[in-house]
């Protein structure tokens, strides 16, 4: 029988609800695309760059076993093509002519009478739903003169040329002509299937492909209904964007404005395409719909200062006043008030501790004379510990946070005394925080398929073993039972510990909180946690707490720092809380997959919430419920816990 114990003084400051952020990353694991409501990959018609071997190794797979039989697959990780028909001759073109972006696709016919164009498979579509497609398409006519493909001078004619599009049972045909241009097509659908799109015509000459978009009418600002409601369940507080490393490439003004003139963002770091119909403003319309507060990560490694102040007056200056002027033509009028903000991701790429601590400071001048109230977060986890303190003295009265990765005790309580030393010294404020997180993948109990490795390190190497790769880990019960640990260690740290945004929030191969098919969405195991402290948590202030054997205080067992805070034999995880009214909470895991009973502290305590599943490497799935709710029996002081469970006990 375990026994809650708790030692030492109660956190001076509360924990916030800041501490349950998350992060969204363009250009990486399909999770803008799964959340965005266009169902067109590749709307753009341009080729694709191939995923980078960051991408394969993150997976640990290659291209050929990156399919439908990896654990951590649905058909939101399906990426269908243009396909050509009728054999076409193709060419991407360069120029102006009304392309989305600079660039359109040529398709040739080749003979008078000859079916041909292009087409694209998995489209799903849900009978009775209303359905939108835009379309910008032209028949080219021919140039009168020599120069770059598109600034030649194009003799039109007023012909109207057959066009055709078909999607499943549902033909639509119209008229075009020389000159590009947006066509409509509103319907319903008859039927729910997944089915195949195609555009095609049948005479000799060429079709200019510029873009195309397919939305149901009843997307939330560009944004999937269900997606939006099963965000609105995890209520993230804080919510990081565009990245990542896909940021320290990202150019901020080619995401603002008309999507129809935006060109797509090759993700360099990644691989792949950006579509690029999530920008700024769109990510601020997800902030208004679901409610958390946007933290933007820029671009400090390929961009300047100027650049940086740009973006702050895009965001928060008056309509009238330098790039305010430019978000209120782009139809946004009131600042949007944007406080936090991260200065660029894994800067070890490009400069020393000290030479980024110096590039925080010119881009922290720069960007306050555009709004002196923004908050910036510098970043350390790149380097040892022991760099702190001179990082703090070229750059501590610039920043107002400094980011770790190093979420666990041992780690904190390592750094938190140099950051409280320096705000002692100098009067400022500085907190820490941990911008992008994952829970450990290790496990107190062999899994259900015993070759799976209960001690899981990423590696960054390509395995091809579907057993044991990170994402066969990541969707689990076991990996949220973990998730649920790390969060209960930041509620521990107290309000000097600031804000953490868990990575990431959707379709990253089980590292997410919302898994987005293509017919639904739905919350993953790690989702069903944040749901459960959504329920639960309040400001509070914590006490170190852990259930160990009688006479096994918290200061005889340290967890341990080597495996990033994970101890295989704490069966049992405990932290013990009280909000500003003295009112107190205890929080319990039990990683085993038996009941365990645990001495409470004194008291007469309660169970408010618990929530348990019946398998550890289990996943959550679309068609049922496989995290459930339960209830932990009190009796005489003690709880008998549920196997697997996470629960929250209240003292009355």
């Amino acid at each position: 029988m375990l026994t809650v114990h708790t030692e030492g003084v109660w956190t001076k400051r509360p924990a916030e609800k800041r501490i349950f952020g998350n992060f969204m990353e363009s250009g990486f694991g399909r999770q803008i695309p799964g959340m965005w409501s266009e169902m067109i990959y590749n709307r753009a018609f341009r080729k694709i760059p191939p995923y980078t071997e960051a991408t394969w190794e993150w997976l640990g797979l290659d291209e050929e076993h990156y399919n439908e039989n990896m654990p951590s697959w649905h058909s939101g990780y399906e990426e269908y093509d243009w396909e050509p028909v009728g054999n076409p001759s193709l060419k991407h073109l360069i120029g102006t002519r009304t392309y989305k972006g600079t660039s359109a696709l040529r398709v040739t016919n080749p003979a008078e009478g000859n079916l041909c164009g292009l087409k694209q498979k998995g489209i799903h579509l849900e009978e009775g739903r209303e359905y939108r497609m835009l379309f910008q398409v032209g028949a080219e006519g021919s140039l009168s003169q020599a120069g770059l493909e598109g600034f030649g001078t194009t003799e039109h004619t007023a012909e109207q040329y057959p066009f055709t599009i078909t999607l499943g049972s549902l033909q639509h045909t119209i008229g075009i002509g020389t000159v590009t241009k947006k066509y409509e097509w509103c319907f319903t659908a008859p039927k729910t299937e997944t089915t195949e799109l195609s555009l095609l015509f049948n005479w000799k000459g060429a079709a200019v492909f510029s873009s195309i978009s397919l939305m149901p009418a009843d997307a939330m600002g560009g944004w999937r209904r269900d997606v939006v409601e099963q965000l609105r369940k995890v209520a993230p507080p804080v919510v990081r964007f565009p990245g990542g490393c896909f940021v320290s490439f990202y150019n901020w003004e080619s995401s603002v404005g008309d999507r129809e003139a935006r060109d797509p963002m090759p993700s360099y770091y990644w691989g792949g395409l950006e579509e690029n119909d999530v920008g700024l403003d769109e990510f601020l319309e997800l902030s208004r719909l679901v409610g958390f507060e946007p933290q933007i990560c820029f671009n400090m490694m390929t961009s300047e200062p100027f650049k940086a102040r740009q973006l702050v007056e895009y965001l928060n200056a008056p309509s009238d006043v330098g790039m305010g002027r430019l978000r209120m033509l782009n139809g946004h009028s009131e600042p949007y008030g944007v406080k936090l903000f991260e200065m660029d991701n894994e800067p070890c790429r490009k400069w020393t501790p000290t030479q980024y601590a110096e590039q925080c400071v010119r881009f922290a001048e720069e960007m306050r004379l555009a709004d002196p109230s923004i908050e910036l977060m510098m970043a350390a986890y790149d380097s040892p510990a022991e760099a702190l303190p001179s990082m703090l003295e070229i750059a501590g009265k610039s920043i107002n946070y400094v980011i770790y990765r190093q979420g666990w005790p041992a780690f904190v309580e390592k750094v938190m005394p140099v950051i409280r030393g320096y705000n002692e010294k100098n009067g400022t404020n500085i907190r820490l925080v941990n911008t992008e997180w994952l829970p450990s993948c290790g496990s107190v109990e062999p899994f259900e398929d015993p070759s799976i490795p209960t001690n899981f390190r990423w590696h960054g190497e390509i395995t091809n073993d579907y057993r044991s790769i990170f994402g066969t880990h990541q969707g689990s019960w076991n990996y949220a039972l973990n998730g649920a640990v790390r969060l209960m260690d930041y509620m521990s740290y107290g309000g000097e510990f600031a804000i953490a945004n868990f990575n990431n929030m959707c379709n990253t191969w089980g590292q997410n909180v919302i898994e987005a098919t293509k017919d639904t969405c739905y919350l993953s195991c790690m989702g069903e946690v944040f749901c459960f402290f959504n329920r639960n948590f309040e400001p509070c202030y914590a006490v170190k707490t852990v259930a160990g054997e009688e006479g096994n205080s918290p200061a005889a067992r340290p967890r341990a720092e080597e495996l990033r805070g994970y101890d295989p034999e704490e069966k049992v995880s405990a932290l013990l809380t009280k909000n500003g009214k003295g009112i107190e909470k205890l929080y319990l895991v039990n990683h085993s997959s038996s009941a365990e009973t645990v001495v409470l502290p004194e008291g007469n305590w309660i169970c408010a919430d618990a929530i348990y599943a019946d398998g550890r490497i289990i996943r959550a799935k679309p068609d049922e419920q496989v995290v459930k709710l339960c209830d932990i029996p009190v009796e005489d002081g003690k709880a008998t816990l549920r196997g697997m469970s996470l629960c929250c006990l209240v003292k009355a």
